[in-house]
Order: structure tokens, then sequence, then C-alpha cells
């Protein structure tokens, strides 16, 4: 929680720009109080035959599923969905619509009672009434992970 998949043509993002969009992911969640090892953003690169937008190949197309496992915004809050998009054009803009590329990307939701990290439930799946566990959870992460 949260994975990025970020899917573009060949040449469209540099190592450079892979790696400031994977850290810029990275502080969006670190800023809201996550630890950076919960946030993973991979890249796929297609092939101009393997990306088609409205029926036509386009290498010059960039999408991303953002999935949220743990933690979810309250669909309500119309506010917190413009902050979440706003963030993401934030981080991607520089990389793709600033330079005329197209962008599309949808935030989805998992269940987090359905997440594990090396065999392990994320304190977040836990409810209050398991708040021991959650605890010996969390320190079984963080001494894997040390964040």
């Amino acid at each position: 929680m949260p994975l990025w998949k970020i899917y573009h043509g060949p040449s469209t993002l540099t190592r450079e720009a892979k790696t400031t969009i994977a850290k810029g992911a990275t502080a969006f969640y670190a800023q809201r109080g996550f630890p950076s090892w919960y946030v993973n953003v991979l890249f796929f690169e297609l092939s101009p035959d393997n990306f088609y937008n409205g029926g036509l190949p386009k290498s010059q197309t960039v999408g991303v599923e953002i999935i949220h496992i743990a933690r979810h915004w309250d669909p309500t809050n119309k506010q917190a969905a413009v902050a979440v998009k706003n963030g993401v054009d934030a981080i991607l803009g520089p990389f793709t619509t600033d330079k005329g590329l197209h962008l599309e990307f949808a935030v989805l939701e998992g269940p987090a009672e359905l997440w594990r990290i090396n065999g392990i439930d994320p304190p977040e799946a836990f409810g209050p009434d398991e708040q021991k566990q959650a605890e010996e959870n969390r320190k079984i992460l963080f001494d894997q992970y040390g964040t």
C-alpha cells in the first residue's frame, strides 16, 4: 500500500524521471504518515503496438493505476479526492502533460484485510480489539525495514 503501476511508451520516461516520480510518490505518502517502504512504484514500458488509446496505437500516452490497499479516502469528501488527484498531477505532470503527453490515471482501493508483507499482516489490517497483534506485527515490520 500504495502500489503505483505506470505504463508508458518507449523512451517516454527516462531513468531520472522514473526516480523522481518514485521519490515524489513516496514523499506524497510519507508526508501523510506512511512508512516509505509501504510505497511501491512499478514502471512498464510498452511498445507502440501494445499501447492503444481510442482504438489507436499511442506511444505518447502514460497510463497509471494507483491502488490504495491499507488506507482509504472518504469517497464523500470531495476536497480529499481533489487533493489526491492534484497531488498525483503534481508528481506526474512535469514528465507527462507538461511535455504534451497524454496522461490518464485512476485511484483504486482494495481491502486491507487482503494485504500482507512477507507473510505479515500490517497493523492497519487490525481492528481495535486486535491491538496487541498489531503492535507485534508493527515491530516485526519495523525491524525488517527500519522506518
